[in-house]
């Protein structure tokens, strides 16, 4: 299984943009969200696209979308770093590394600070996340329930630094 993850090239976005939507489905049962007059939860990437303050990348398995990654400036507990705004991996390509590659791959793209949140009710992106944070950082980060203001949930913070 070849897999390859990198930043997102403007021919990407079209694809990201419906793996958006099937991640939205996905959590429909915990992120009160309706679809709109075409039937689609919506998304807009036109920021991500400018790859300037915020960035996506994608994850190809056999040289097949297998899923996504978006990232934001740090905006829920910090005010320096990144946020990971959405992450998804197609449930075909789950529980065998594809993830953590793909976040790896991320966090050294974009070294820094950091902070990872997962909504309440989202237990398997909590546990997937606490996961792959204590692997990358060998357990150097601490952990934050937000419960008040505009987005509340868990939220891993750290800073992860490029090897030398």
């Amino acid at each position: 299984m070849s897999t390859q993850c990198r930043q997102a090239q403007p021919e990407d976005f079209a694809v990201i943009r419906r793996m958006l939507e099937l991640y939205q489905y996905e959590l429909s049962d915990i992120w009160h969200q309706e679809l709109d007059s075409h039937g689609e939860y919506g998304f807009d990437l036109s920021r991500h696209q400018q790859a300037q303050r915020f960035f996506a990348h994608v994850l190809l398995v056999n040289q097949n979308y297998a899923g996504f990654a978006l990232l934001a400036p740090a905006i829920v507990t910090q005010t320096n770093g990144f946020w990971m705004e959405q992450f998804f991996v197609l449930k075909k390509y789950r529980r065998n590394g594809n993830g953590l590659a793909l976040a790896r791959h991320v966090f050294q793209s974009h070294p820094g600070a950091w902070e990872i949140g997962q909504i309440p009710g989202n237990t398997a992106a909590r546990e997937f996340w606490r996961r792959v944070v204590a692997r990358v950082t060998g357990g150097g980060f601490s952990e934050v329930e937000v419960t008040e203001g505009w987005w509340q949930g868990t939220v891993q913070r750290f800073t992860y630094e490029t090897a030398v």
